[in-house]
């Protein structure tokens, strides 16, 4: 059975709470001011060089310049369409969480804010062998933020905590914040998004 860490203040709701499951234990913090959910499609345009004047581009400049006009051939014009400006889809990258948790001793400086820094970076970090290969990488967790956003197989990509703040007897902190980037094992499918929400 895991642990419970961090600050999950009974007088606020879970929905201004995010629980983050690991092997170890399960965080709670108070979702912070500039947390975020991001989801990037990737589009590009391949046929952007593919013009019919492209295997001619000294001569099609000369044409766009004008600088045949003397010629008969008017100036301004180009070999691009379009077609040449069409957006193709190239993939989706996972969901992305940047989530800012907040945290503050109630009544125990250690386990509700000093053990929820130490158990996020545990997650985030490997376990390597000395000389041989075969070491664990970092373990998968599960995001819950707000009871709304659900993820079971996410990868925590960064933690950064602040250093400063009060600091109990025991030299623990009293409160601090700190900011999670997370990652979704995979690109999530359109039909599974709806799900996503509790």
């Amino acid at each position: 059975m895991s642990i419970i860490v961090g600050t999950n203040d009974p007088t606020l709701s879970d929905h201004l709470k995010a629980f983050i499951q690991t092997s170890d234990a399960l965080i709670v913090g108070i979702i912070g001011e500039g947390s975020s959910r991001e989801l990037t499609s990737l589009w590009e345009s391949p046929f952007e060089n593919d013009t019919p004047g492209s295997m001619f581009s000294k001569a099609a400049g000369l044409v766009q310049a004008g600088a045949l006009e003397g010629l008969g051939v008017e100036g301004g014009r180009t070999s691009k369409g379009t077609l040449n400006t069409t957006q193709v889809w190239s993939g989706t990258t996972p969901h992305t969480f940047n989530l800012v948790l907040e945290l503050y001793a109630i009544s125990d400086a250690y386990n509700q804010v000093q053990a929820a820094f130490i158990e996020l970076e545990k997650a985030a970090a490997p376990e390597l062998n000395g000389v041989t290969p075969g070491g664990r990488i970092p373990q998968e967790v599960a995001l819950n933020a707000g009871r709304q956003i659900i993820y079971p197989e996410c990868v925590i990509t960064n933690v950064s905590r602040q250093l400063d703040g009060p600091i109990s007897r025991d030299g623990y902190p009293l409160r601090g914040s700190v900011t999670l980037q997370l990652q979704t094992m995979t690109t999530v499918n359109q039909s599974d998004i709806p799900g996503t929400f509790g």
